[in-house]
């Protein structure tokens, strides 16, 4: 069985490197978010950065189900060799955000971005499900677009895969977008693709009191940029602390 669930992943075929994020994940496979799938049929080399593996599950995997346009672009892919004391890991997981979704039902989760942790007086709106890795607030510069020119705009919180970026004008959902950001710890600017999986409009902000914006799934990326956004969080637990 499939379980939504978003965490990052490196997929490696030929020349082909790319860091990007998850969809679904199961014991015998993971649907991948790539805006520019490799072939059907092909064998690839994965990593898997699962909740407590900072240096990842390693699998090799053969690409299945591939969705080169709309909103769910991407594949599946189909493990063929894995350890089996990795396989293991993934079934923990698993079993673990399936008690979590039925704590907490999809439905009643919380699109707007808050503090990881919050004051005393406030409580804290319930996780999404099936979000592997938890959000940390930081507010830093970004620069988003849809076409060719970047908007100047401020992030309200990070993840592993992910940011909610403040915006009057929010991209319509399922877009791709191009992010470049001055993640906090210093170093220049990061370019990723992403796509936007949540949108608060200025009217949807106005009702619920919180902030109007888009929450981006970074997608199809590398390596440096993986290193740097574990960075910026390694640097904001720090500053946090």
């Amino acid at each position: 069985m499939r379980a939504p669930l978003v965490f990052p992943i490196r997929f490696a075929t030929g020349k082909m490197v790319v860091q990007t994020t998850t969809r679904e994940l199961s014991r015998d496979g993971v649907y991948v978010r790539c805006l520019q799938p490799p072939p059907e049929g092909a064998e690839i080399e994965l990593k898997l950065y699962l909740p407590g593996t900072r240096a990842g599950l390693e699998a090799v995997a053969k690409v299945r189900e591939v969705a080169p346009s709309g909103k769910e672009q991407g594949f599946w892919a189909e493990f063929t060799h894995m350890a089996e004391e990795d396989r293991s890991a993934i079934t923990g997981v698993l079993e673990r955000r399936a008690r979590a979704a039925e704590a907490t039902p999809i439905g009643t989760v919380a699109l707007q971005p808050y503090p990881s942790v919050p004051p005393a007086s406030s409580v804290q709106p319930a996780e999404d499900p099936r979000r592997a890795f938890p959000r940390y607030e930081a507010r830093f510069a970004v620069r988003f677009a849809t076409v060719q020119d970047f908007v100047l705009e401020y992030a309200a919180n990070i993840s592993a895969g992910g940011v909610f970026v403040c915006s009057e004008d929010p991209p319509e959902m399922d877009s791709v977008v191009k992010v470049e950001m001055e993640l906090p710890g210093g170093g220049p600017p990061v370019q990723a693709s992403g796509v936007v999986v949540h949108r608060v409009t200025k009217e949807q902000a106005r009702q619920r009191g919180t902030t109007a914006g888009v929450g981006v799934q970074f997608v199809d990326s590398d390596d440096k940029f993986r290193e740097r956004i574990d960075a910026a969080i390694e640097f904001i637990l720090k500053e946090g602390g």
